[in-house]
């Protein structure tokens, strides 16, 4: 009895000990990790907005979801949009860019999207990630699929099969994508536009 209430205790200790440092490497790790993808990111919205020299991130609330409902003591959700807005040398603003997401045929898409300040028409869309069939799917990423939202407003539909061509054998996918840049578009442009 003696013998195994010892292991156990080395047991628990090394559990503990192990716990501690995985804690810690991943307390490290998850803020570089966090840093490396912001830059990324803003790498990308300078390729989005042609001729964007600098970056502003403009952080702006939607309209609270939810209700605060005291009897089951339940919190407002609070969700932050995080807009980034392209400067020219002059301090001129060019446009905006903004993340959109929607549910493909393999997991979340991502996407990119930068929009003119002058005719709030899209400029340009940039894919930032996808678990997309590769050789199928994955062929959102495509300049010639991209190339097919450009210049749309919010007054268009930016619908598959209504105002945007979708990729055939990968309908889902085109789907997801112009999901997620119709409903973030909208969105976010009442943000920007209501934030001024």
């Amino acid at each position: 009895m003696n013998e195994s209430l010892r292991m156990v205790v080395v047991l628990a200790v090394i559990a503990m000990v192990s716990a501690g440092i995985l804690s810690m490497v991943y307390g490290t790790t998850s803020v570089i990790i966090e840093e490396n993808q912001a830059r990324a990111l803003e790498s990308s919205v300078f390729e989005v907005l042609p001729g964007t020299t600098r970056v502003e991130i403009l952080r702006r609330n939607p309209d609270e979801l939810g209700v605060d409902d005291p009897r089951e003591m339940r919190e407002e959700e609070q969700k932050t949009t995080l807009i980034y807005q392209g400067l020219d040398d002059q301090d001129r603003i060019l446009g905006y860019a903004f993340v959109g997401e929607a549910n493909g045929y393999g997991g979340v898409i991502r996407v990119l999207v930068g929009v003119a300040e002058d005719t709030d028409a899209i400029l340009s869309i940039k894919v930032l990630s996808h678990t997309e069939t590769p050789g199928l799917g994955d062929r959102i990423e495509g300049e010639d699929f991209r190339g097919r939202f450009v210049g749309k407003t919010t007054a268009d539909p930016i619908k598959v099969a209504q105002d945007i061509d979708g990729l055939s054998g990968a309908t889902v996918s085109s789907t997801a994508v112009a999901d997620a840049v119709r409903e973030s578009f909208i969105e976010v442009s009442a943000l920007y536009r209501g934030g001024e």
